[in-house]
């Protein structure tokens, strides 16, 4: 056997074996929306404006450039193949969810409030869903970011803390805001920054630099 023989033959070893090593596409095996939760903790519907007032009475207003976003997730519950040895990307198995989101920014252009409801899931290879809130506030170059679970969707335990969810807010019973008492009021607070938040009304106030700014109802 000459060399260009041999040649020949590697070539189609190469090809055969990369072709029987390639993983499928991904593959959908079903959709999920967001429970009824999850598409009313955020009342905005991205027209509106929020504004914001302090103790002496100063003002800041945001609006959303944007509008609403509602997207798709490609939300993967089980990894149907893996081939490192060639590189190929893995593919899995995964329900197409629903997510909201809404960014706002303020009138000065100085800050930022981006605003996402999203479904994720709890465990792998399970089909134990959870909807979730993730916002994020800057002002400048510092910025904050967390969330939390809005609504668990299966039977069992779910733990927060066990979650993707980075920095989860805080939930408190009522909280003190300029005077006026809040009552379900989820929470972050971190350097000179911080937002609350209540379930169907959104953002509440934000803090930057001990300074709260309330929503005006």
């Amino acid at each position: 056997m000459n060399a260009s023989q041999l040649l020949s033959l590697f070539s189609l070893f190469t090809l055969l074996t990369g072709i029987a090593c390639s993983c499928p596409p991904d593959e959908e095996i079903g959709q999920l929306g967001l429970s009824e939760a999850g598409r009313n903790f955020l009342p905005y519907d991205g027209t509106e404006t929020l504004r914001f007032v302090n103790a002496s009475g100063q003002a800041m207003t945001f609006s959303a450039p944007r509008g609403e976003e509602a997207g798709k997730n490609q939300l993967c519950v089980n990894i149907i193949c893996t081939e490192a040895r060639f590189n190929s990307p893995s593919s899995c198995e995964y329900y197409l969810t629903d997510n909201l989101r809404y960014i706002f920014v303020s009138e000065d252009n100085e800050r930022l409030l981006d605003l996402a409801v999203f479904t994720g899931l709890y465990a792998w290879e399970t089909e134990h869903f959870f909807d979730a809130l993730q916002a994020s506030f800057s002002s400048g170059t510092p910025s904050i970011q967390a969330g939390q679970v809005i609504e668990q969707r299966f039977d069992g335990t779910l733990i927060p803390e066990e979650t993707s969810i980075t920095n989860l807010m805080q939930k408190w019973e009522s909280v003190g805001l300029n005077g006026t008492t809040f009552h379900n009021v989820w929470s972050f607070e971190q350097d000179n920054l911080g937002f609350f938040m209540q379930p169907g009304k959104g953002v509440i106030a934000l803090k930057e630099n001990s300074q709260i700014w309330v929503l005006e109802q």
